[in-house]
């Protein structure tokens, strides 16, 4: 298996399975397709497996939060479109705020690892 398919592969399992979890099979498609985005950006750019797996998982996870917190104060099947923007809007914030956590976790360790071989 080629470093490309596993980075893709590990973006789409860690967006599938947190899909899976929290909305059933509509949750896996959407976790899935954000695994595929994620993992393909992260490939083009040479981003490290385990940090587009942790970015995939954290958005995933950030977008069914809100759509669930928005979906508890609204009236079932009342308020859809706020649920989107709710999950559009916490999902981006767990990207920026998992993205900025593990590029610093990852870049600190980098730093242990130089500083071990000097």
């Amino acid at each position: 298996m080629t470093p490309r398919l596993a980075s893709i592969g590990a973006a789409v399992l860690s967006g599938l399975v947190p899909g899976l979890l929290l909305a059933g099979t509509t949750g896996a498609v959407v976790g899935g397709t954000i695994g595929v985005g994620i993992g393909l950006v992260g490939d083009r750019f040479e981003v490290r497996t385990v940090v587009a797996a942790s970015v995939t998982a954290g958005t995933v996870t950030g977008a069914y939060i809100g759509r669930g917190i928005v979906s508890v104060i609204c009236l079932p099947a009342t308020c859809v479109s706020f649920e989107i923007l709710g999950a559009i809007l916490t999902g981006a914030g767990a990207f920026i705020g998992v993205g900025m956590i593990v590029a610093l976790a990852t870049r600190s360790f980098d730093e242990y690892r130089e500083s071990q071989e000097s």
